[in-house]
């Protein structure tokens, strides 16, 4: 169930109509394999997979739409991403897609786990990525608000997010 107070930035970005929802998961390196890439390369390789996206769309990279936040995994501390992607007129929505860009993070760039998922606004993924929980801060969601005030749970918006935001919030004045 969606809330109905949201945060701001929750509000704002359910303005875009988000069309893919992706969990990319880092694969540990190092000699004992528990630590994940360093963060400069965590940042490189989320370009990569965006650049991925942005190609199989059949659209310029600056036209893709995402928001993006790191958080470390739960029960093994293994460091991943949410996003939400986006392109504003694309017919790139299907299943293949799906397949496509999950085979692109974990095989064409070697990163680590990937779910992607076709955006469907009732599931939840745009507070989930936000970690909008404030109505319900008991057990598991207090955990998961907690996280949202991590430094290393900032969230990024892409340039093209931000001008569709401000598009269509000056739509509404």
């Amino acid at each position: 169930m969606l809330s109905q107070v949201r945060h701001p930035e929750v509000w704002s970005a359910g303005r875009v109509p988000w069309q893919f929802f992706c969990t990319l998961t880092w694969a540990n390196v190092g000699a004992h394999r528990n630590r994940p890439p360093s963060p400069s390369k965590q940042v490189t390789a989320f370009f990569a997979f965006a650049r991925g996206a942005a190609h199989v769309s059949g659209r310029h990279f600056r036209e893709l739409v995402w928001l993006l936040r790191h958080e470390p995994g739960e029960i093994t501390g293994r460091s991943h991403y949410h996003c939400l992607l986006s392109v504003v007129g694309s017919e790139w929505v299907r299943r293949s897609t799906c397949f496509y860009l999950m085979h692109y993070w974990e095989k064409r760039l070697g990163c680590g786990h990937a779910r992607v998922r076709i955006f469907r606004p009732a599931m939840g993924g745009l507070e989930y990525t936000m970690k909008d929980l404030a109505e319900s801060l008991r057990g598991a969601d207090r955990y998961e608000f907690g996280k949202f005030f991590e430094p290393s749970a900032a969230l990024t918006l892409s340039a093209s997010a931000n001008r569709l935001i401000s598009r269509r919030q000056r739509m509404l004045v």
